[in-house]
């Protein structure tokens, strides 16, 4: 396993492009090439890459698209953490976060999901269109990788989570009977300032 961190410049440099990218829709996300903007996993068959993002990165791209600032201040009230995968494999690789594990502090740790997402706009009555681009930007539960073929988009946490461990394990093949991959991210920290040259 390789880890990678960039200085704080180079993220803040790198951070808006890999938001715009990573959180696009799955059909538009490209592959993403060396220096990777955050924490990674790479090997001849998958790279992950483990992108925190602060409160003022989610706050602006959410209020360039016209979000209502109570909706605003629910996002940004969590933590956004942006996933990007590349299926470097020649067979399927299947991405279903039911089978990944999250935990802080030995506790589980869980994906904030759509179910409680539509609880929290039902409570502000956000306007479906936004609900839609929300849910637009965030990963996907369930995908088929092809090979060659990236995913990208936000899993969000609650916002009490301070750092925490990524066990990400990965079914392969069509009908996923192939040799499962695992991929493991320690103490990740969750980023709550904007990050400074």
């Amino acid at each position: 396993m390789q880890k990678h961190k960039i200085p704080c410049l180079s993220f803040f440099l790198h951070s808006v492009l890999a938001l715009a990218l990573s959180i696009a829709p799955t059909a538009l996300v490209v592959a993403m090439e060396k220096p990777y903007p955050g924490t990674f996993f790479e090997s001849d068959e998958l790279l992950m890459v483990v992108i925190p993002r602060t409160p003022e990165q989610m706050a602006a791209f959410y209020e360039a698209r016209g979000f209502p600032q109570q909706a605003i201040d629910k996002v940004t009230a969590t933590c956004f953490v942006t996933i990007h995968i590349d299926n470097k494999s020649r067979r399927v690789t299947w991405l279903e976060t039911a089978n990944w594990q999250l935990t802080s502090q030995g506790k589980t740790l869980d994906i904030l999901d759509r179910d409680s997402w539509d609880t929290t706009w039902e409570e502000i009555d956000l306007p479906q269109a936004f609900r839609s681009t929300f849910y637009w930007t965030q990963l996907p539960p369930v995908v088929d990788l092809h090979p060659d073929e990236p995913v990208g988009g936000n899993i969000v946490l609650p916002g009490s989570t301070e750092r925490f461990d990524i066990e990400a394990n990965f079914k392969t093949g069509a009908d996923k009977q192939g040799e499962p991959l695992q991929v493991r991210f320690t103490n990740i920290e969750c980023a709550r300032t904007e990050a400074q040259p």
